[in-house]
């Protein structure tokens, strides 16, 4: 392993790379230098065990996966689930340093050159002081506050970098763990359904009076709102909506456990956004389960008795249990006379200055650090960094969508790809989640997934019988070939 590291100058000046990246992007430098030295006494304890890091490394994106829907959960200053990202990088590059990664499609690469240009533009060409003085910004609890912390070069750089990571650094992890096993692709859809559903459940039991989701954020429960393991309930429900397609994906399965741990899961996320109150959450989350119903092949051939079925059942408890459609709507703040006032008037007024923003710098925005303050994910990259970073952003979805379709038939997974997207396209309308890293694994999955379909399709028949790690998306068998010699 030493010989190897010495071998490969690269792989030890990409360590070193992340690791002050990382650290540069946490919010203190002692808390830093305790997660520099946990890392490297990790990477030492492997290397001196002789532990098997390819399977360490696949092991930590599967964590990854697993648990960036809790973004509520923190290690001092750090996500967790943020640094498994890198942690898994450096994993791979040792196991495997000269052919562990493949960069993203064109579609992911455009958008860190996108964001790059836009921080760089906001530090050389900064918009006015006077102008970010006088800015409406308003915290999650609609008080006044500041418009940045410290520099405004150092607050567009450290946003710049997480949104970098997000992007391109969760696809390049999640391809180098199948590169290592091509099966790794299945299992992340499984870990980020299963992860997202764990918090869903959490909250779901804490709205009838647990306390769960507090042994993770340590946030204590407050109102009827539910944070599950997130750290706002808009952020739960943007997390558990997207994990929707997933669930339904693994409980239309012909394989016996995947259809199990489906059917586990896909309460704990319904739930999920029923505890956050959300009610773009409720919106959305209805619509993603039409969708995943119409598109997937083995549900959409029993479309017409789903509908009646669901409409039946609908029919039966509104006339058994009036109560429970009220009670519903009253959870979600969709029914008449809830109290939505206050968030209606906070949504109103950062809406309001996003528009100010673009119109005042409609090319490149004004600055990066603003990226956190409209009311939602359009308008965040309007304002942030003007008509550069809101393209680059419909050209990421929109190639994320067109691989996803074209996969359908391919790969049953495709499907929950497709719909998660769609259903963040439809999210961005309601909610502000634009540099959230669990955004992003969708797409990351998705990456990781064509991945293992291009090293099937260079095999070339070359996959050993009793080994076939995929599932066609028309429901029969896999095609088994044995390996040549």
């Amino acid at each position: 392993m030493l010989n190897r590291l010495r071998g490969n100058l690269g792989v030890t000046s990409a360590l070193v790379a992340m690791l002050i990246l990382e650290l540069f992007a946490l919010r203190s430098q002692s808390a830093g230098e305790i997660i520099l030295i946990a890392v490297c006494g990790l990477l030492a304890v492997l290397v001196l065990f002789r532990a098997d890091i390819r399977k360490v490394a696949v092991s930590a994106a599967l964590a990854c996966a697993f648990t960036l829907t809790w973004n509520g959960w923190f290690l001092g200053p750090l996500r967790p689930g943020d640094a498994l990202i890198l942690l898994t990088i450096v994993l791979i590059l040792i196991a495997n340093p000269n052919d562990g990664f493949r960069t993203p499609p064109w579609w992911v690469k455009q958008l860190p050159i996108a964001i790059v240009l836009v921080a760089l533009l906001a530090i050389f060409f900064p918009m006015s002081q006077d102008y970010l003085a006088n800015r409406i910004v308003l915290d999650a609890q609609g008080r006044l506050t500041q418009d940045t912390k410290g520099s405004l070069a150092m607050a567009n750089l450290g946003v710049a970098f997480k949104f970098i990571v997000a992007i391109f650094a969760t696809p390049m992890a999640f391809v180098g763990a199948v590169r290592i096993d091509k099966r790794v692709a299945r299992w992340l859809g499984i870990a980020f359904a299963c992860g997202a559903a764990l918090s869903g459940w959490a909250a779901t039991l804490d709205h009838f009076g647990g306390d769960f989701g507090r042994l993770i954020t340590r946030i204590p429960n407050k109102g009827n709102r539910q944070l599950g393991f997130s750290g706002h309930p808009n952020w739960l429900a943007a997390g558990v909506v997207i994990a929707i397609p997933f669930a339904i994906w693994l409980l239309a399965s012909k394989r016996g456990k995947e259809s199990l741990i489906g059917l586990i899961c896909l309460p704990g996320l319904l739930g999920g956004v029923y505890a956050s109150g959300s009610r773009g959450g409720a919106v959305c989350a209805v619509g993603v389960v039409g969708l995943c119903v119409l598109i997937h092949p083995r549900t959409r051939a029993h479309l017409p008795t789903i509908t009646l079925a669901g409409a039946v059942l609908v029919g039966f408890l509104a006339g058994i249990v009036p109560s429970i459609g009220h009670a519903i709507l009253r959870a979600t703040r969709l029914a008449s006379g809830s109290n939505t006032g206050g968030s209606d008037t906070v949504r109103s007024m950062v809406g309001h200055q996003g528009v100010l923003d673009f119109h005042h710098s409609p090319v490149y925005g004004i600055g990066l650090q603003a990226s956190f303050d409209a009311s939602q994910v359009y308008l965040q990259e309007l304002a942030s960094g003007g008509l550069i970073l809101f393209i680059a952003m419909q050209a990421y979805m929109l190639g994320g969508l067109w691989v996803s379709w074209n996969s359908l038939k391919r790969y049953d997974m495709a499907m929950a790809c497709f719909c998660s997207l769609v259903g963040i396209l439809v999210l961005n309308i309601f909610e502000a989640d634009l540099t959230d890293r669990f955004y992003y694994v969708p797409a990351a999955i998705l990456i990781a997934m064509v991945h293992s379909l291009d090293l099937e399709a260079e095999a070339d028949g070359a996959t050993p019988a009793g080994d076939v790690p995929f599932e066609r998306a028309d429901g029969l068998p896999p095609r088994r070939t044995l390996s040549r010699t």
